[in-house]
């Protein structure tokens, strides 16, 4: 029996704890094919087969798979990339399942493509106990590929391992590293780390941070290839828009800011801080905003984008600013005030 999961739940990465709204995410429990994950995100180790499912459907990294760090090193610093499930030949770095990758994850392995050999092997997912995992990831992949028209895409190659065969090198953790002598202290200082996190798994669990994995690998990537542009969902912006700035209050990212500047206020964007969530598009009373792929290179994904301005409105009697343009010009409690006097 394993001691441990794989999968591992970062509490303060969770938007439900972040910032309170009425209906509470649950996107990793209703994708998980196994039924693994209960109400408080505690994960079943005897059912839990770490597809990793449940971190590609989470927006904001509330689950990771222990393994994350290290597959971006692999990705990022190799000279080609080879990854393959399980159940696939050997011949590369071995990732739990197609089921981890989101869309970023998948955006980058095309940015990488760019450059050099990124290939994906798989067994026969058919057959697999983890295949609608799969099938999620593919349709992220089929997603972000549908926006980026002009790009060669990736294949997947379907390579089952030879019955009887050994595990790869380069399994789960594990990739090729330097070999000399102080590549053999670093590489056991981090064998001794992993063995320790495994053992204490909430030490691990108590790390936080904003941006997500593979939304960190792309900026890295794109750092390489400052000019490329890639497919992003971004928020879009209407003249509706009054100015409440509620969206801004409810963004468990802080990814919206609004500004005032003479007499308008200006919605501010960071790209990089927004994980697609849909809060502020749900709270928005007035329906001035939606998500919309764009294509943005790393300075519009890694900045701060003005995504729209409005000119806010304020009451001719008391001067506070309101956020419906009434015929009156009148806030709710001045009108109300001005319709009992005239109602004597």
């Amino acid at each position: 029996m394993k001691k441990y999961n794989q999968m591992l739940y970062h509490p303060d990465n969770c938007l439900n704890k972040k910032k309170p709204y009425p209906r509470e995410c649950r996107l990793c429990i209703e994708a998980c094919p196994h039924k693994s994950i209960g109400d408080k995100k505690e994960i079943s180790i005897e059912s839990c087969t770490e597809c990793g499912v449940c971190m590609a459907v989470c927006p904001s990294d509330g689950f990771v798979d222990r393994d994350m760090k290290n597959l971006g090193e692999y990705l990022l610093e190799n000279g080609n990339c080879v990854l393959n499930c399980p159940m696939a030949a050997p011949a590369g770095y071995e990732i739990a399942c197609l089921g981890m990758l989101d869309r970023d994850a998948w955006t980058v392995l095309m940015l990488l493509a760019e450059s050099k050999q990124v290939r994906i092997l798989t067994g026969d997912c058919s057959k697999c106990q983890d295949k609608q995992a799969a099938a999620a990831s593919q349709r992220f992949y089929l997603e972000v590929s549908q926006q980026w028209t002009d790009h060669p895409g990736l294949k997947l190659e379907i390579l089952p391992a030879e019955e009887g065969a050994e595990k790869s090198d380069y399994g789960p953790g594990r990739f090729a590293r330097d070999r000399s002598k102080k590549g053999l202290k670093n590489r056991l200082r981090e064998f001794g780390k992993d063995r320790i996190k495994a053992a204490f798994p909430a030490i691990e669990a108590e790390e936080s941070y904003t941006i997500p994995r593979t939304r960190q690998w792309l900026a890295e990537a794109l750092k390489q290839k400052p000019n490329i542009k890639v497919p992003f969902q971004a928020i879009g912006y209407t003249d509706q828009c009054n100015g409440c700035g509620v969206c801004t209050k409810i963004c468990p990212q802080q990814a919206l800011t609004l500004k005032q500047k003479e007499n308008k206020m200006l919605l501010v964007y960071e790209p990089l801080q927004c994980v697609q969530c849909g809060h502020c598009v749900d709270i928005c009373g007035s329906r001035a905003l939606s998500f919309a792929y764009r294509m943005f290179p790393l300075k519009f994904l890694a900045g701060k984008v003005i995504v729209g301005e409005a000119h806010p409105y304020y009451c001719r009697e008391c001067g506070k600013q309101i956020f419906i343009d009434t015929d009156s010009g009148l806030c709710a409690a001045c009108a109300a005030h001005s319709t009992n006097i005239e109602g004597r």
